[in-house]
């Protein structure tokens, strides 16, 4: 064994290696991304750019950090074909760069999957169900035809934690990675064609599953395109490509590293099935509310508004964690967190737009007697005070 894998890094490197070892330093740098913005701030070398507050993705700060790791990717591996060119002896810094980009991957598309089996990401909104799709941006008719049905979307979820546990084995790696590459550019083009905001995770994910793909390439393309039977893969496990000594360390990097990794998907999972929790509990204002009666207050008293205001709310939706305020010409979303000095009085709605930038938190009282409800608060600059009635028809 010692021989073949000195046998295996001696060998003059091909054209084919050079590239494979640009494109796997690539992978890793854009996975390594943050941490290498971070060090070019603290050289010196970047003006660092301050992040907006989104949940949603790809913000200046994303697209600055997704350049800066291609940079570095770059550099680094036009300097190891580079080095191995003018050595003529293969390296092993692909393989490597591989191993850390497929666990990167398996652990991401768990953490994706999950939060579809638990139907989190795509909520199945009132709100969205009693809304036009035309008055309603490309993402969010989107994330409304997802999460009609929970059935479907944990479908999906499936289809994503099946090829991260493929991609966690050598001899299921190219099963996985052919599984994950049909996964992601299905979700790369939805992100594409749908505007969805995160076309930088997406577009990375399913640049990581195409090169682990083409690691097998020929050999896909022996079966699948020329029908000729295939021998099994000769290459050794990266480790093998070592010393002793050298396994020893690589190994024990690796446990490291994937004991890491778990923990924090341990943690993003606890994190989704918290927020699971969330969606399905039942606030006292839970419900789809037609306006009644709405005053705004103005010049010392309280005003009765008429339904063609723009300040008059036709209806309200209060669901879980989301709550939607609009009429003929506004549309505004919040998040909805009870007031913790008097959740049964008090509840504070928290703006947020499209890009999932929110707004500071505004406090609003309500009073609920069966079918009806007070609410007395603040939407956008006017100080409303509404009388509300329970439509339990578009509750579904």
């Amino acid at each position: 064994m010692e021989h073949f894998a000195a046998a295996s890094t001696r060998r003059a490197p091909t054209p084919a290696h050079l590239l494979n070892t640009l494109a796997a330093t690539l992978a890793l740098s854009l996975v390594l991304s943050p941490l290498l913005y971070k060090l070019t701030v603290a050289t010196g070398v970047l003006a660092a750019l301050p992040d907006a507050p989104s949940t949603c993705g790809d913000t200046p700060l994303q697209w600055l950090t997704l350049h800066v790791g291609l940079a570095w990717g770059g550099v680094v591996g036009l300097v190891l074909a580079v080095g191995q060119y003018a050595r003529r002896r293969r390296w092993a810094v692909a393989d490597v760069a591989l191993d850390v980009v497929t666990l990167f991957l398996s652990l991401t598309l768990f953490e994706y999957g999950c939060s579809k089996v638990f139907a989190t990401q795509f909520p199945r909104l009132w709100a969205n169900l009693d809304t036009p799709p035309l008055d309603m941006t490309p993402m969010r008719v989107a994330w409304q035809f997802f999460g009609y049905s929970r059935g479907y979307q944990q479908f999906l979820g499936w289809g994503e934690v099946l090829p991260a546990a493929l991609l966690l084995f050598r001899r299921t790696r190219t099963l996985g990675a052919f599984v994950a590459s049909v996964v992601m550019l299905n979700v790369f083009l939805i992100n594409i064609f749908f505007d969805v905001c995160v076309k930088i995770g997406s577009g990375s994910y399913l640049f990581f599953a195409l090169l682990l793909l083409a690691q097998d390439a020929d050999r896909l393309w022996q079966f699948f395109i020329l029908h000729r039977p295939v021998a099994p893969r000769t290459l050794p496990a990266t480790a093998e490509r070592f010393g002793r000594r050298g396994r020893l360390v690589y190994r024990g990097l690796g446990v490291l590293l994937t004991l890491a990794m778990l923990g924090l998907t341990f943690m993003d999972g606890q994190g989704v099935v918290e927020y699971a929790a969330e969606q399905a509990a039942t606030l006292p204002v839970t419900g789809v509310w037609e306006t009644k009666r709405a005053a705004r207050w103005h010049e010392g008293r309280w005003q009765l508004l008429s339904p063609a205001d723009s300040a008059y709310p036709t209806r309200t939706y209060f669901q879980a964690a989301q709550a939607v305020l609009r009429n003929p010409t506004r549309r505004d979303r919040f998040v909805t967190k009870p007031d913790s000095t008097n959740p049964g009085q008090v509840i504070q709605l928290i703006g947020r737009n499209e890009a999932n930038e929110y707004a500071p938190p505004r406090r609003w009282q309500f009073q609920r007697t069966g079918d009806s409800l007070r609410l007395l608060g603040r939407w956008r600059q006017d100080s409303l005070q509404l009388v509300l009635h329970l439509n339990r028809g578009l509750m579904k």
